[in-house]
């Protein structure tokens, strides 16, 4: 595989890792800023296009909050939905399979340099550990640590 196309898989994984950790410590849900201000929705799109199954896949942004840990640090939390779905569309629809993914990552945002950290990542609903290893492929994604541009705008 390609640095290029390498790039492209982790690449959504590592915003959404980003961004989902900048919402835990107050509790405070930035989903939707995070869907109006971001790509981080679309990279998770893109993903799912790649690797999820079915006529009806679907990959999404499921929840993304933010909590204060002190005057420095934020613990973020964050849930990606990756949507395998197959439907035969005629009089009776009928749903051959539908089988979500739940990818959930926590990690550390320190608010003075933007950095975030990542310290956990979970997969959920993985069928024979599917989506667990195209993670694993990607690298080690816990302990790494991505920069969020302008993260301040999420804290306020």
């Amino acid at each position: 595989m390609t640095r290029s196309l390498k790039q492209l898989l982790v690449m959504p994984f590592l915003i959404m890792l980003s961004i989902l950790w900048l919402n835990a410590g107050f509790a405070k849900d930035i989903r939707d800023q995070v869907i109006n201000e971001t790509s981080l929705d679309e990279h998770i799109v893109i993903f799912c296009l790649q690797y999820c199954q079915g006529n009806e896949r679907k990959g999404y942004l499921k929840g993304l909050t933010i909590d204060r840990m002190d005057n420095s640090y934020y613990h973020v939390l964050g849930r990606a939905a990756l949507q395998n779905r197959h439907v035969i569309r005629s009089l009776d629809d009928f749903v051959i399979y539908d089988h979500t993914v739940i990818i959930k990552a926590s990690g550390r945002l320190n608010a003075t340099n933007c950095e975030l950290r990542i310290d956990n990542v979970i997969v959920e609903n993985d069928f024979q550990d599917i989506f667990t290893t195209l993670l694993q492929n990607q690298g080690n994604l816990i302990g790494r640590v991505e920069r969020i541009p302008n993260c301040r705008r999420f804290l306020e």
